[in-house]
């Protein structure tokens, strides 16, 4: 499977450096969000003359201490590459309005943090660094071999802001959702002769079984509901691309972006969860409130058993927990974790996110080389695994699961020494991570472009409306289905 997956991954590179062969270098720039920068394949680092980067974030104390390590680090190798990293936001709402401001003004960073949605606002003012020519740079980029390394999920969102194969940015810790369930509680009830642990742990997991799960526990226990979903614009874009429903894409004719979600196809999709939230076997997010997370209601150890959250955030199934609830002669909850529920269990689909890293361009080229050598740098195999074992972010590399770091890690995951509660998360951590290792065909990511940010807000917001609202017929709903999904688009190309 894996040789499958590299042979996807070489086909990817091919077609993003297609244009470095030695004859035309041009491509077909009318189709790319920004221009590539014209590296020489000749230029090489000038390792004497001091030169200074800035590197903008939003990272958390513990990422940021394992940062500052590697600038300590990276220091020794290119002594002349001063690196100032900076906390800039807390959140990538802040980081991404103060990176286009000071964009705007001509003094931005080197570089940053960022999600596709961002890159597409920073390529309005043509500022990202077009990376192609980096990485095929016969001394300064990636072989072959090293290429093939990186995840192919999380490499083809590098490549997925054009029709032309623009990589403007490079993975950096990535995450997805996961389904996570209370597996003590799963396994102590059956359904058709099996275990819901069994039921959710077999290949093709699915919608379908999911709420026939839940609906077994309602009738068990009427005032549960079992089933929660934490971010409403994911669960959109998820749920749309399982079913075969158009939610944005690139023109074929013009290669501009679209926005596509208005179609009957999403709606029939929207009303299938919303006759599920209407018979109380599901809750969105947003339908309860700002600081919702079903993580908070399931490992009070009842009402609710399974949600789909943050693969980056799986801490939060355990932490904060009461002590009696995790207590093995008490409570003993424990989680489980698997892919999403997909509506064909042969054809799963899961919406890939986590931060990249983003190069933006200067008017000095060896400024742009050494930032580009020290994002090599950070996104090496053992420092991906050095950043993903606290967080829940994935490892970029295969590599990284292999290095000594890894290794370790993982022979320490039963420590007696370590409190149980920190044993069970760091285990959870681990299989939530090993979702991208063992199912990396499932993850894909959605066209980038000049709308795209706006469309996942807004279908995020629609999701809560239609949710929420209380229809007095069939026919009233599918009419406030209708208007609602055409406001929405309305106001996204507005």
């Amino acid at each position: 499977m894996r040789k499958l997956y590299i042979g996807i991954m070489a086909l990817l590179v091919t077609l993003a450096l297609v244009a470095c062969a030695d004859g035309d270098r041009s491509g077909g720039v009318k189709n790319r969000l920004v221009e590539w920068y014209e590296l020489s394949p000749e230029v090489q680092f000038d390792t004497e003359t001091p030169v200074t980067i800035t590197f903008w974030h939003r990272m958390g104390a513990a990422s940021q201490n394992i940062l500052k390590g590697w600038i300590q680090e990276f220091k020794t190798v290119y002594p002349n590459i001063t690196v100032i990293e900076e906390k800039v936001a807390s959140d990538y709402g802040g980081l991404v309005d103060k990176v286009a401001l000071s964009l705007s003004a001509g003094i931005g960073p080197d570089l940053a943090e960022s999600y596709p949605d961002h890159v597409a606002r920073y390529a309005q003012s043509d500022a990202p660094l077009a990376l192609n020519y980096f990485i095929s740079h016969p001394d300064l980029g990636y072989d072959e071999e090293e290429l093939a390394d990186f995840l192919p999920s999380l490499w083809a969102e590098s490549t997925s802001y054009d029709n032309d194969g623009t990589i403007l940015s490079m993975p950096f810790s990535k995450s997805s959702e996961g389904f996570f369930y209370n597996k003590t509680y799963f396994d102590a009830h059956t359904l058709n002769g099996k275990t819901y642990t069994e039921i959710v742990e077999e290949d093709g997991l699915t919608w379908e079984k999911v709420f026939a799960i839940a609906e077994d526990i309602k009738a068990r226990e009427p005032e549960a509901t079992p089933f929660g979903y934490d971010s409403d614009s994911n669960f959109f874009i998820t749920a749309s691309e399982q079913y075969g429903a158009p939610y944005t894409g690139f023109s074929e004719t013009t290669g501009r972006g679209e926005v596509l979600f208005n179609n009957e196809k999403s709606m029939e999709m929207i009303k299938y969860f919303k006759d599920k939230v209407d018979k109380g076997l599901m809750v969105v997010s947003g339908a309860v409130g700002d600081g919702f997370f079903a993580s908070d209601i399931m490992k009070t150890n009842e009402k609710l058993y399974m949600y789909v959250g943050s693969t980056g955030g799986t801490r939060y199934a355990y932490e904060n927990a009461h002590p009696d609830v995790i207590d093995e002669t008490k409570g003993n909850y424990r989680v489980g974790v698997t892919i999403v529920p997909a509506f064909d269990g042969e054809n799963p689909k899961q919406i890939q996110q986590g931060p990249n890293l983003t190069l933006f361009k200067k008017d000095n080229e060896q400024q742009m080389i050494a930032t580009w050598l020290f994002t090599k740098f950070i996104t090496s195999a053992e420092k991906s695994a050095q950043f993903a074992a606290p967080s829940g972010y994935a490892p970029i590399r295969y590599s990284s699961y292999e290095s000594d770091f890894w290794q370790n890690h993982l022979d320490n995951l039963n420590n007696p020494n370590k409190a149980l509660l920190t044993r069970l998360i760091d285990n959870l951590v681990v299989e939530a991570i090993n979702l991208f290792l063992d199912h990396n065909e499932v993850f894909f990511t959605s066209p980038v472009f000049g709308l795209s940010s706006k469309s996942r807000d807004e279908v995020g917001k629609l999701v809560i409306k239609i949710m929420v609202y209380n229809a007095q017929s069939e026919e009233d709903l599918d009419a406030y289905i209708r208007e609602q999904y055409q406001n929405t688009y309305d106001f996204v190309l507005s």
